[in-house]
């Protein structure tokens, strides 16, 4: 009968967890069926980073695992490992597969479209419920251990998951708040190993938190490990001695993380490729604050309650154990907030980031779920003076802010209930309930009034609803419709040059092999090639996103981009591209001077020996450029006509390399008149070294007509990338304009390119053969064998295999410095690429042998037994 009553205790407190999880997100709900003129159907999903990097890799992902790809694609920005780069994203995601196993079950069964971003924008909701529903439970669970009662543990779970923090990183970056579901997963698996010896949910709440995302993996790694030693150095009577708990733990941590290998290996190697800059910026010890900073009243992250302000201020409490570790926590992480040089230290020692603040809003929710059960213990008088810095604290808020906002007023009707239940002894249930009630009500109003005001506002609003997503901003119909002409076109093998304005993941969403990206890890080597290698330059600096090859022919004919499309307001098509059709808003452009996908080569350049980009490029035509071969040639070297073209200040001064411009748009003028009858349709290279001085502040260089925007020097991302190269077309005068501010300038070269070299190439005989693509490989069927060192314009990664059908392995090996290069045999017609991350078999089978290991371990502790009395 016990039994029968405490199951049916516990589904009733499931099913109030559940409507507590959709009361969370009433306000987000209601913004998206309640719409009006101005705020559309608003998506909980934010307008820059969640609509142009969370929706659409969700999208892209879903199609990949759905098609059987699993690793590789072309059509990942220029070509590359998916698996590996998206690991911080979805792509070992728990909580993302947990959801597409929904949503396939739903494809199936109902066939709605999951093809489109406003699908996933719907489907946002879904999850994030049902993320909602298990960090209540979790932290339910985890504060029945430490005895807080059913209820307030229920409230205190609430007021975690429905927080101001966890809608901050739903909306903006919505794979980050899945932490606030291991935190209270993993503290609630260590007590049961400190207090029942118990190590089973510890095991998985160390595998699940280290696939999930092994960002976020370190924060739980600092947290976990202060919580156990906090738990150990002040031992409970009751817990088990401190060196049989470390022999529980040290163990079941190492076994859950053998568990992820299979994923949190790949996903710190896709980190640790990524091109990082080191941050170069001084960083203070403490922050300047302004009202914004204030963590009590409208912080623009992290809200908390007046409830804990109170519980903090009662110190009859502190005598209980729980009560005073999380208090004292609470206390050092409000703390914290005050220096950058915490959030230096959760993001591993680089730029300062504001990631952490979820450990504060657990640590003050436990908090105040342990005042509400204690509550009784409060004497009147003590309940009076804990009110005291709240009311305090609210009247300099408000005076600061100049602004009372909507949850104030309900501060005093919370108190009036709570005085009556400290005059009571907390002996009035339905006054309980009561109380209970407008906790819940208060901590949904906090959230609604800070998602209006911090993450729903002009900014996010004008752009994240659903007539925004079908517009010509994101994905119109008209755009689908010539990208589908495109599609029937061109080759599979083909790339398409466009992106939405600065929608730089539209092929993920769009579904063509395009040459953009938006992602913050990006291959190191990628990002070479662009900076370093072939100087790129981005539009907009960033090492976070690229896109095409600043309207440089040669590299978009190296890397097999034969169609382009752009709008009326587009600027720099490359000389060789020349308009097929044009509907009157978008024109389609083709290559004339295109290469075939697969290239032979006679000449090898050793890349340490070529000097310039131009030369490069050059190399790269007339043969491949690889250190893993002997070279057997030399680059003719590109002239650098600098001293033939004259350079004069304009609504500026130029004085010792320093440029002073005192409005936008003075700067440079340089003039080729000399050079111009020499060239016909011919493009000039222009080289220079360009910093800011003074002021701090964004600016903008302007070559011809080409907006090249710079970030501020203390930005966390900034690319540090200060030798610059510009191509414009051969003109008697290129203007170089600057905001207004003071330069180091320093013209390094001028390099005229006339293309001769690639014409010459592409009107060479291409070697007839067919390209597809089969799940994880490529085949290149030849309609006669050849041998020789060949390249394809397949980004090569570590654990790319090449093989023919006569000669087998091929060895391939990095070519022309993001290509892949290999030497078919004399009989090999059909040439085979695949690919799959390095080590991921030696990783698989570690991660299987670990959960072998997991079952017999966890044997040993008698699991086998209490499933059969569970079960029975």
């Amino acid at each position: 009968m016990d039994t029968m009553k405490s199951r049916l205790q516990g589904m009733r407190n499931i099913m109030i967890i559940a409507l507590l999880a959709v009361i969370s997100h009433v306000y987000v709900l209601w913004r998206l069926v309640a719409p009006d003129d101005t705020k559309k159907q608003v998506f909980m999903t934010g307008a820059n980073d969640g609509l142009e990097q969370m929706l659409p890799m969700q999208l892209y992902l879903y199609e990949k695992f759905k098609e059987g790809t699993w690793f590789y694609d072309t059509d990942f920005g220029l070509g590359g490992d998916f698996y590996t780069d998206l690991a911080y994203y979805y792509s070992t995601n728990i909580i993302y597969y947990i959801n597409i196993i929904f949503v396939r079950a739903g494809e199936i069964l109902t066939g709605f479209d999951t093809s489109t971003v406003d699908f996933w924008a719907f489907n946002a909701f879904f999850i994030s419920i049902l993320k909602a529903f298990l960090i209540i439970y979790f932290t339910y669970r985890f504060l029945l251990t430490i005895g807080v009662r059913p209820l307030h543990g229920i409230i205190g779970g609430f007021i975690f998951a429905a927080s101001p923090t966890y809608f901050r990183f739903t909306v903006f970056w919505s794979f980050f708040s899945d932490v606030f579901i291991w935190l209270p997963l993993t503290l609630w698996a260590l007590e049961l190993v400190i207090r029942k010896k118990k190590p089973g949910l510890f095991i998985f709440a160390t595998a699940a938190t280290l696939i999930n995302n092994f960002y976020f993996g370190y924060y739980q790694l600092i947290i976990a490990v202060v919580y156990l030693a906090v738990r150990l150095i002040f031992r409970r009577q009751s817990d088990l001695p401190r060196i049989q708990t470390l022999k529980l733990a040290v163990p079941s941590a190492l076994i859950g993380a053998g568990i992820s290998v299979v994923a949190f290996f790949h996903a710190v190697r896709g980190f640790l490729n990524n091109d990082d800059r080191e941050y170069e910026v001084d960083v203070p010890m403490f922050s300047e604050l302004d009202w914004q900073d204030n963590i009590f009243y409208e912080n623009y992250l992290v809200i908390i309650l007046f409830i804990a302000i109170q519980a903090l201020f009662t110190p009859k409490l502190y005598t209980r154990y729980f009560y005073r570790v999380f208090a004292v926590l609470t206390i050092i992480f409000m703390l914290f907030t005050l220096s950058p040089y915490i959030d230096m230290l959760f993001n591993g020692f680089q730029q300062p980031q504001k990631r952490w603040h979820y450990m504060l809003v657990f640590f003050h929710a436990v908090l105040i779920a342990q005042y509400l059960t204690r509550f009784r213990e409060v004497g009147i008088r003590q309940y009076a003076v804990s009110l005291i810095p709240v009311y305090i604290i609210l009247a300099l808020s408000i005076y600061f802010k100049e602004d009372v906002v909507i949850w104030v007023y309900m501060v005093p009707v919370i108190h009036l209930v709570g005085f009556l239940l400290v005059y009571l002894k907390g002996r009035q249930p339905v006054l309980q309930g009561v109380n209970a009630v407008l906790l819940v009500l208060f901590t949904a109003v906090v959230s609604a009034s800070h998602t209006n005001t911090q993450i729903y506002h002009d900014g996010i609003t004008d752009r994240n609803h659903l007539f925004y997503i079908n517009s010509n901003h994101y994905a119109s119909d008209r755009q689908k419709y010539n990208i589908e002409r495109i599609q029937d076109m061109k080759a599979p093998e083909q790339k398409l040059d466009y992106k939405v304005r600065d929608q730089d993941n539209t092929p993920m969403y769009m579904g063509f092999n395009g040459t953009s990206i938006y992602s913050s890890i990006i291959d190191g080597e990628i990002i070479d090639f662009y900076y370093n290698d072939l100087k790129v330059n981005i539009r907009y600096e960033t090492i976070s996103r690229y896109s095409t090859f600043q309207s440089r022919s040669n590299l978009f004919s190296l890397f097999n981009v034969d169609y382009m499309m752009r709008d009326e307001d587009t600027y720099g098509i490359p000389l060789k591209f020349s308009p097929i059709t044009d509907d009157g808003t978008y024109t389609i452009y083709e290559n004339d001077a295109p290469l075939p996908f697969i290239r032979y080569a006679t000449d090898v350049y050793n890349p340490d020996a070529l000097d310039h980009p131009l030369a490069r490029e050059h190399a790269m035509i007339n043969g491949i450029v690889t250190d893993a071969l002997e070279p057997t040639a030399q680059a003719e070297p590109t002239e650098n006509l600098i001293d033939e073209v004259p350079v004069e200040a304009q609504n500026a001064t130029l004085s010792d390399g320093v440029l002073d411009v005192p409005e936008d748009g003075g700067g440079l003028n340089l003039n080729f008149s000399s050079l111009v009858d020499q060239y016909d349709n011919a493009d000039v290279y222009i080289e220079m070294h360009v910093e800011m001085i003074e002021p701090n502040k964004r600016f903008t260089i302007n070559v011809d007509g080409y907006p090249n925007e710079r970030l501020f020097a203390t930005s966390k991302y900034r690319t540090y990338a200060d030798d610059l190269l510009y191509r414009v077309e051969l003109q008697e005068e290129v203007p170089i304009t600057f905001s207004s501010g003071k330069y180091a300038v320093e013209l390094q070269s001028i390099r005229i390119e006339d293309y001769q070299t690639l014409e010459q190439e592409s009107e060479k005989a291409d070697p007839e053969y067919t390209v597809s693509e089969k799940g994880n490989t490529y085949e290149i069927t030849l309609a006669e064998p050849r041998a020789g060192i060949a390249s394809v314009p397949i980004v090569y990664r570590d654990g790319m295999k090449v093989a023919g059908d006569a000669s087998g392995d091929l060895d391939a090996f990095r070519a022309n410095y993001l290509m892949t290069g290999f030497e078919p045999g004399a009989d090999d017609r059909v040439i085979t690429i695949s690919y799959s991350p390095p080590y991921f078999l030696v990783t698989l089978m570690i991660s299987i042998l670990s959960l072998l290991i997991s079952f017999i371990y966890l044997d040993l502790f008698g699991i086998r037994n209490r499933l059969k009395r569970r079960f029975k």
